[in-house]
This record gives structure tokens, C-alpha cells and sequence, in this order.
């Protein structure tokens, strides 16, 4: 019954089970527990399942302080967002949240509010934290900066824009071949005065995103393409791009380079006494979980957004686990069309 006060008779009394308690239900040396927390690698698998079984007999929490210290990094890491409100951004983080869990790792959400300084201020709390590694949406941060963070010790994986492997590891949609996708089946449907409502160009997605479309266009001398930027990506930019769209020269279709736009400018063309998708028909990119239930279900390019932030996760920790001998890579996925109502396949 454990009458002397050892390890049971501890936890009865409610205080936190110590390393020592566990090396003594386990009939092992504080040090072999050690082992199995910080270098498993040194503990053969029957020493090292019979300490795991001590620990959770005993409910054992090791102390992150003190592990940090010993392994000179703790076991979270950071995932460095422009906007975590933004749907796109919410489901990657739910991927990169499931990776971090189940390979016992602790997600530090970081919303740098689409500011430089501000994500720079992020990364560098996140070395001084001594965080294991992060997980950067780059939309402000150069590789030079970057570049800084993987010098002070913090693993590194970029995610939603392509990096040399010489760098890091990044994980990225293929975006020239999305915004292809997208004109294409416009260009399928016979439409051929076509608008295109985008974001900056001096945002990478948004270039190769105009890339795509105006290589769909080459293809067809009769076709035309003209690009209209707004400053913000949402759906009230949206709205506003599409009051100039209309007239004697308005366009047959429209892009938006991804769903908010596309939505804002299909609310904008219903209330003008526009049909959707008869008089013009509409394609979004991204296939938010808002896609289908807007005004007009939207057809819209998918990219794998919860992949994106598992898969960034995953590679970054596969640095930490082989240190030298982790190869870095870059995974782009390819995007899909997806159809609904807003402009429908061709019967």
C-alpha cells in the first residue's frame, strides 16, 4: 500500500510526481529518465517503455524549463500568420495545430497583422523563447530576415510561398497554373471579354495568380484581359472593383483572385441588376468554406489550405528530429477547378 510515503502515497497527496519518483517506479537511475526524455536514442526500447509506463502511472509532467535548458530549445513552435481571422489562414493553422499535436509540440499562434515590423518583433521573440522552430507565411518577411531567425537557432519551414531548398523548406500552391485554370474554363464557356480583380502584384500569390490568366489568354487572340488591383483583398474591395465593371464595354466574366473578391463583386453585380451567372459569370480561388453559400455558389480554384500548414509542420520538425542530416524541400501542391453555379460547365 505504500505506507512509507514512495511514489503512490506522494501522488495520493496530491503533489506533482518528481523525476526521482519515477526512476523509483521504474527501478532505474534518475539519469536513465533523463535519457528517455532528452536522448531516447541512449535507452534500449524495454528500459525506455517501462519508464514510459512509471510516467504515466504517475501522471509524470517533465519540467519544460529545465528541458529547455538541457536541449538548448523547448518543444514548442511558432506558426507566424499575416491575419489569423482570414479563412484561408484559420484552416492552415488547424493543419499546422493537428501536425504540432501529434507530435507532442506546443503551437505558439502568432498574427503579425500584416506588418513587418510586427512579424519581425514575432520572430525574434520566438528565438529569444528559444522556440524549436517556426512556421512563417512570409506575405512582409524577405529571406533575409529569415534568415536571421535560422541563425539564432530556430528551425524554419516557409509556408504559402516557394523558397530555394538552399534556404529552408517551404510548402506552396502552384499559383500560375490556378489562375490558368481559372481563365481557361471562361474561355471554355465562350466568354472572351474578360476582368480580372486582384490583389497587389507586389504580393507573390497575386502575380503568378495574373501569370496564369494572361497565359490562358495568349492562347486566344480573341480574348481580352484587363486587370483591375485593389489595395485590400475582401469582399467590400470586391464590391467596389465591380461599379466600374459595368456599361457598354463591361466585361462577360470576372476573376477574383480569391473568394472574398469574387463574392464582393457577385453581391456588386446582383445589385445592379446583373444575372449570375447569365449576363456575367464569376470565378473565385481558394475554395474558402464560403465558396458555396454565397449569393451565387461560387466556382472557385481549391488549394489544399489545411495541407499547406500540416505539411510545414512536418518538414520543419523532420529538421529538427535529423539536424544535418535533414535534407531541405520544396512540396507545391496543384490547385483544382472547382464548379458551381457562378459559372457553370457547358452542357
Amino acid at each position: 500500500m505504500h505506507e512509507d510515503g514512495g511514489p503512490a502515497g506522494r501522488r495520493r497527496s496530491g503533489a506533482p510526481a518528481r523525476l526521482a519518483d519515477v526512476a523509483l517506479a521504474a527501478g532505474v537511475s534518475t539519469a536513465t529518465v533523463s535519457n528517455v526524455l532528452n536522448w531516447p536514442g541512449k535507452v534500449g526500447p524495454a528500459t525506455t517503455e517501462r519508464v514510459r509506463q512509471a510516467m504515466a502511472a504517475l501522471d509524470y509532467v517533465p519540467h519544460e524549463g529545465a528541458v529547455r535548458l538541457r536541449r538548448g530549445s523547448s518543444r514548442s513552435i511558432g506558426l507566424v500568420l499575416p491575419d489569423v481571422a482570414n479563412a484561408f489562414y484559420a484552416r492552415m493553422a488547424r493543419g499546422a495545430a493537428d501536425a504540432a499535436f501529434d507530435h507532442h509540440y506546443t503551437l505558439i499562434l502568432c498574427d503579425s497583422a500584416d506588418d513587418a515590423e510586427r512579424e519581425e518583433g514575432y520572430l525574434a521573440m520566438l528565438a529569444e523563447q528559444r522556440a524549436a522552430g517556426a512556421v512563417v507565411a512570409p506575405l512582409g518577411a524577405g529571406t533575409a530576415r529569415l534568415l536571421r531567425l535560422r541563425r539564432r537557432g530556430v528551425r524554419l519551414a516557409v509556408v504559402d510561398r516557394a523558397e530555394p531548398t538552399t534556404q529552408s523548406c517551404s510548402v506552396s500552391v502552384d499559383d500560375v497554373r490556378g489562375g490558368r485554370l481559372a481563365v481557361e474554363h471562361l474561355l471554355a464557356l465562350g466568354h472572351r471579354n474578360i476582368a480580372l480583380v486582384n490583389g497587389a502584384l507586389s504580393i507573390r500569390q497575386c502575380a503568378d495568380r495574373y501569370e496564369g490568366a494572361l497565359q490562358a489568354v495568349a492562347c486566344r487572340p480573341d480574348a481580352r484581359l484587363r486587370q483591375v488591383n485593389v489595395a485590400t483583398m475582401d469582399a467590400e474591395s470586391g464590391r467596389s472593383a465591380a461599379s466600374g465593371l459595368t456599361g457598354a464595354d463591361a466585361p462577360t466574366a470576372v476573376f477574383g483572385t480569391n473568394d472574398q473578391l469574387a463574392i464582393g463583386v457577385t453581391q456588386a453585380l446582383l445589385g445592379a441588376g446583373l444575372r449570375v451567372p447569365d449576363d456575367v459569370a464569376v470565378v473565385g480561388y481558394g475554395d474558402l468554406e464560403i465558396a458555396p453559400y454565397g449569393p451565387v455558389p461560387l466556382t472557385t480554384v481549391a488549394q489544399p489550405v489545411y495541407e499547406l500548414g500540416r505539411t510545414a509542420v512536418e518538414l520543419m520538425l523532420d529538421e529538427i528530429d535529423q539536424g544535418d542530416r535533414h535534407e531541405h524541400r520544396s512540396r507545391v501542391f496543384a490547385p483544382e477547378l472547382v464548379v458551381r453555379q457562378s459559372a457553370p460547365r457547358v452542357s
